[in-house]
């Protein structure tokens, strides 16, 4: 047989030996694509691959942690964790800055008194730290750490800044570092809460690197750690209690992630329970399923109980709307209506909304989100999602418009939609691949990721294949999908309350109503009421001044005498300021330039102004809202049409905001 076509030399090696890097690539596909078709039953292949949790400090306590015994954590007191790490290159630092003014801003603390008041920064040895000292100090720093700690628990803790210092304490332990670090502690939601920004360096000058698998596991286990050492566990009551108020929440649950662990294709079986905790669990499961059934999220027949697709989705935007619902219900504190709550931008109509600010607060700590309570002049009562400086807020009281962010689609989707257009409306890693033989996989993951996030929203479809299904109007549906997520343009209409617009000695938005004949769709009730009668008491009180002449369904209003009266008005209030302040004031004409520290805002009827010092003197010019980042600071421009036209200089020495 020697030389003949059948023979064959076997090369011996070890068991399921994977071979060169050409065999490697396809046992990798191969792993990924069975992984896809029947998810987690091919898990353990595609775990045993790379993933970079192990690299920087912490890695070995951060994997310990991970295998701990699953069901010690009952026990054990409760702390959420956020953590986000944040490069500083670019205009990161300013981000910085912006973050900390977000962390201190007003009312985001409270006194003895439970009084609101700024939010103060502390660290590791002193009650109260310089922001602006500390990022400086990280100012050639590549990243830093922004930390959210929250106990669950927290009212019962003696006090926040020691328990946050013994965390911080615990993770330099771990990490094998000295760590600089601010924090400052804020009581303006439902649950007290700990914000902590740390520099990206260690204490030997090198980049602070922290493993994957210690932010995800270490943290949240050192704070839990700490906050049952001053509490003590829970009891098996408290246990039970907690697990079963689950049972009738309208957000996604520990008791949902259960179910949707032991689910196969949306299948529930329950293996047959024998020790008494298993018993009690499979109780609580039941009576959960039994609690979706009613919300359309689960059914039963002769073959068991089944979630529905929309199970995790459904339940995590309504635990969204509840979260809205509370912090408006604190922003209002009275007065708040359920039944007229609505979300700006979740909605289809109104595209533009006109309201009162009625209260403000937190809408996403970890990304320095701020959002506006709205009693609309259609009556109802809005949560609007905002993306402004603190210290840019609008008041209580003033009115604005509102309309949508005009987002357009993502650069991602834009490639998604290239790729699917060219294969029949769908895409897919591997197309994505063909289609760009230099895309990395991460890059690719990123890509997926988005779709992900759009098929919550019903926007497209993933097939059993891993591919997915792109409708032809996928780039117009994105766009809204990022416009309703895009935080709503505010126009301020008046900086003042609707009591002082009647007769006001400016000129005012209601003015252009009137000329206009603008129908405002206002109710007659509420808000609504009260703008209606503003309007009508503005056009008497013009026509009693001889400001406005009325001509049949025509309504002209003399700007020149209505301008003069306004410029009066001006000098009256520069002259209580000049009063209050003991300097004298000296106005900005065209053309001439304007100097001096950028000292607060002034609220008047014909707008919002910017009290601009010098050593003896001020001056009133209109504000910008990028003047609020220099408060304190010294300013400088050009008065041009009416504006000035800023060039922003350096910070005096001494305090600044």
């Amino acid at each position: 047989m020697a030389g003949s076509k059948d023979d064959f030399r076997p090369r011996l090696g070890r068991m399921r030996a994977a071979g060169g890097a050409a065999s490697k690539r396809y046992l990798g596909k191969l792993y990924a694509t069975m992984e896809r078709t029947r998810p987690g039953v091919f898990a353990k292949w595609s775990g045993a691959r790379f993933t970079g949790a192990r690299i920087g400090r912490g890695a070995g306590l951060g994997a310990a942690f991970a295998s701990r015994y699953p069901f010690a954590g009952f026990r054990a007191r409760r702390v959420a964790v956020k953590i986000r790490s944040v490069r500083l290159g670019g205009n990161g630092l300013a981000k910085a800055q912006a973050h900390l003014r977000y962390l201190q801003r007003d009312g985001a603390q409270k006194d003895k008194d439970g009084e609101k008041i700024p939010g103060k920064l502390y660290g590791r040895d002193c009650e109260e730290i310089d922001g602006k000292e500390f990022l400086k100090e990280g100012k050639g720093d590549r990243h830093q750490f922004r930390i959210i700690l929250s106990p669950e628990d927290a009212s019962e803790l003696t006090d926040l800044s020691s328990f946050t210092r013994d965390v911080m304490a615990a993770a330099e332990k771990d990490l094998g570092t000295k760590l600089d670090w601010v924090a400052v502690n804020h009581f303006d939601t439902d649950h007290p809460h700990v914000h902590v920004v740390l520099r990206g360096k260690a204490d030997d000058g090198k980049d602070l690197v922290i493993a994957r698998n210690y932010i995800t596991h270490g943290f949240r286990k050192r704070a839990s750690e700490i906050a049952t050492l001053e509490l003590g566990q829970r009891r098996d009551i408290e246990i039970a209690r907690s697990r079963y108020a689950e049972v009738d929440k309208e957000r996604f649950t520990s008791l949902d992630h259960e179910l949707a662990v032991i689910a196969k294709d949306g299948a529930i079986a329950f293996e047959k329970p024998r020790a008494p905790y298993e018993r009690f669990r499979v109780k609580l499961l039941m009576a959960r399923l039994q609690t979706l059934e009613k919300m359309t999220l689960a059914r039963r027949d002769k073959s068991g109980w089944h979630l529905s697709e929309r199970h995790e989705p459904a339940l995590k935007a309504m635990g969204r709307r509840g979260d809205i619902i509370r912090s408006m219900a604190d922003a209002i504190s009275e007065g708040f209506g359920p039944l007229t709550f609505r979300e700006f931008g979740s909605e289809t109509l109104p595209a533009k909304l006109i309201g009162r600010i009625v209260g403000m607060g937190a809408a996403d700590d970890a990304h320095d989100k701020r959002f506006l309570a709205l009693g609309g002049i259609d009556g109802n009562q809005w949560h609007v999602a905002v993306d402004i400086e603190p210290g840019a807020m609008p008041p209580e009281s003033a009115i604005v418009e509102v309309t949508r962010g005009n987002a357009t689609p993502k650069k991602s989707d834009l490639v998604i939609a290239a790729i699917a257009d060219r294969n029949d409306g769908v895409y897919s890693d591997d197309l994505h691949g063909a289609t760009d033989p230099s895309a990395s996989a991460e890059y690719r993951l990123a890509h997926k990721r988005r779709l992900e996030a759009l098929r919550r929203a019903g926007i497209v479809e993933r097939k059993s294949d891993g591919s997915w299904l792109i409708p032809h109007d996928y780039r117009e549906r994105a766009s809204q999908f990022e416009s309703g997520r895009s935080a709503s343009r505010i126009k301020v209409l008046s900086w003042v309350s609707i009591e002082q617009l009647p007769e006001a000695r400016a000129q005012i938005f209601i003015d252009d109503v009137l000329e206009r004949h603008e129908k405002l769709d206002a109710v007659d009730h509420k808000f609504g009421g009260e703008l209606n009668a503003a309007i009508a008491a503005r056009r008497r009180w013009l026509l009693s001044q001889g400001l406005a002449r009325e001509t049949g369904d025509s309504f002209t209003i003399d700007r020149a005498s209505l301008y003069a009266i306004e410029r009066k008005a001006m000098n009256e209030t520069a002259a209580m300021i000049a009063k209050q302040s003991g300097k004298a004031f000296t106005s900005a004409n065209e053309g001439e330039h304007v100097t001096g520290v950028y000292h607060r805002p002034a609220d008047l009827p014909s707008g919002r102004f910017a009290i601009i010092e010098k050593s003896k003197q001020f001056t009133l010019v209109p504000w910008r809202a990028a003047l609020e980042k220099r408060r304190g600071m010294e300013v400088s421009g050009v008065m041009k049409h009416g504006g000035v036209s800023w060039t922003f200089g350096k910070p005096r020495s001494g305090p600044g905001r």
